[in-house]
């Protein structure tokens, strides 16, 4: 955990802490909103903010709960993150006990009374990453949680989620910040000032993707997408330098950290694709976030850009299935190269 209030949400945590005091928190949160804006920060922030000796309130970092969420040894804090522990999906072991798979899990812990006496927390990073059997485990937990008990799932793939489980949680959305603000951020993070600015402008105001991005090669693997779309790069070559580029890719085999990689060159070029579109289609290329590379893109006919389109987007769907990633990197490079038809 972090104690890091985030930037642009202070009013909305703020709020839920007011809410926590008067007895009127609900007790499951679906913390929303763009990637990297900060929504996980957010359900750290509430959860020091609820656990602080001095709570429900902004947390003072300085007490013995507060020094405890913050050292991860708070005990009546559970935190469930795919990411960090190197999963591609949160199980159902997670959610509740299974013989085959035993796991610390959220039914398990919430099934203890609260060991200092006041909330019992629950934080789901990447909720939308629950498959089916996890989140129907969760839905009797939703409905009954006990006193004094939070559940707070984030997410930037609300859609993602079960109906039902959407339906049982309260709303709460967090908008992004200013491309000044990110860029701020990014520099603290020891950033330089001229990257910070661009990492800004292709994260659109969200902190965390822009850090994302970084962390990811983004500004490595950004000048082999317009090259090959200039036709100044072999797309296989390009698509070569992607599986050679040294990141944060996390994964627990060879396999699943090239599927990392393949993710995070394939959302860069959706983000490349669809700002073509939309500058073809007449929006200034000046207000997207890359609009500068229309101008190297071929003026393919409509057909052949909604194709391109359409590959791209289906290699990105394909990486979650399990397909080689290698393949279909190639194959969504090679529709961006310029004049010619694909398969």
């Amino acid at each position: 955990m972090r104690f890091v209030e985030p930037v642009g949400h202070e009013e909305r945590i703020a709020g839920l802490l007011r809410a926590a005091a008067g007895r009127r928190l609900a007790h499951a949160l679906l913390l929303t909103g763009p990637e990297g804006i900060g929504k996980c920060l957010a359900a750290e922030w509430l959860a020091f903010g609820l656990l602080c000796a001095r709570g429900p309130g902004r947390p003072c970092g300085a007490c013995g709960p507060c020094k405890r969420v913050l050292a991860g040894t708070h005990a009546d804090v559970f935190v469930v993150d795919p990411e960090a522990e190197g999963e591609e999906e949160i199980k159902i072991s997670r959610i509740t006990h299974r013989e085959r798979d035993p796991q610390p899990n959220v039914g398990e812990f919430l099934a203890l009374r609260p060991m200092e006496g006041g909330w019992r927390i629950v934080i789901l990073r990447d909720a939308d990453r629950m498959n089916e059997e996890a989140q129907n485990a969760l839905l009797k937990t939703l409905e009954e949680p006990g006193t004094s008990t939070l559940l707070a799932l984030v997410t930037g793939n609300p859609e993602s989620l079960l109906p039902t489980t959407r339906s049982r949680c309260v709303p709460v959305a967090l908008l992004p910040l200013g491309r000044e603000a990110t860029a701020g951020i990014l520099r603290e993070h020891g950033i330089g000032p001229e990257e910070a600015s661009i990492l800004a402008r292709w994260s659109a105001g969200a902190p965390g993707a822009a850090l994302a991005l970084h962390a990811r090669g983004a500004l490595e693997m950004r000048p082999w997408i317009a090259a090959v779309l200039g036709g100044e790069l072999d797309p296989l070559a390009a698509a070569s330098r992607v599986g050679d580029l040294e990141g944060e890719f996390p994964g627990k085999t060879p396999t699943a950290r090239a599927r990392a990689k393949a993710r995070a060159c394939l959302d860069l070029l959706l983000a490349v694709a669809f700002d073509l579109e939309r500058a073809d289609a007449g929006v200034d290329p000046d207000s997207l976030a890359h609009g500068d590379l229309a101008r190297l893109a071929d003026r393919a006919a409509e057909s052949r850009r909604v194709q391109r389109l359409e590959v791209c987007l289906q290699a990105r769907q394909d990486v979650e299935a399990n397909l080689n990633p290698d393949v279909l990197l190639e194959r969504a490079l090679l529709a961006l190269e310029p004049g010619r038809k694909r398969t």
